[in-house]
């Protein structure tokens, strides 16, 4: 088998300001060392493109939809491992009588080749059973139309932007989502992947 090593990253997520909104450290594996067949075998993840993002927001806009954003806290970690994936322990882990064994991973690490696409898959059966539709234009957005509710949500990797008519639709996704992955809810949309947005 690959054994492969991991490390921390350190970063700052700042607000449409600049100001900061939180320090994180992240072990990351280093998926550089993987090797497909052993390692991984699909990698392709899709994101919303910010041309979607825009149209979809234009659409909300025009029709004077509410709003909202989320963000689902270490995505990656909530997705099945589907592959056998060792990893060197990061430093300091291990106990003196321990040394030389390595890790068996149970879930997705970032920084594996195949984190995005594990992450994917668990997001659309989420919203499979959700009775959500994928969209055949761009494949990391879903909506859910029915005589009484029109939601339509754009996905980038972990930050969501919902758009409905009513509250009570966003509300109620939000729980959906809630029972099955950790979330920040985070409002009204303000802030979208370097694009600031306002409403009056």
């Amino acid at each position: 088998m690959n054994v492969i090593p991991c490390h921390f990253v350190l970063a700052t997520k700042r607000g449409p300001n600049g100001e900061k909104l939180k320090l994180r450290a992240r072990l990351v594996a280093n998926g550089q060392h993987q090797e497909y067949g052993i390692d991984y075998r699909e990698t392709f993840a899709p994101t919303s493109n910010m041309a979607t993002i825009r149209a979809v927001l234009t659409m909300a806009a025009h029709q004077d939809w509410e709003i909202h954003q989320i963000d689902v806290k270490s995505a990656y970690l909530n997705a099945t491992l589907r592959d056998d994936i060792y990893m060197r322990p990061p430093p300091g882990y291990l106990k003196e009588k321990d040394r030389g064994k390595v890790s068996k991973l149970l879930h997705n690490l970032y920084g594996l080749k195949q984190a995005g696409f594990e992450w994917s898959e668990e997001l659309e059966q989420f919203f499979l059973d959700a009775k959500f539709t994928r969209s055949q234009v761009d494949q990391a957005v879903y909506y859910r139309r029915t005589s009484e509710e029109h939601t339509v949500i754009t996905v980038s990797v972990d930050d969501m932007a919902i758009m409905s008519k009513h509250l009570k639709h966003i509300l109620k996704f939000k729980h959906q989502l809630r029972t099955r992955f950790e979330i920040s809810n985070l409002g009204e949309l303000t802030w979208l992947l370097r694009l600031k947005v306002e409403r009056d």
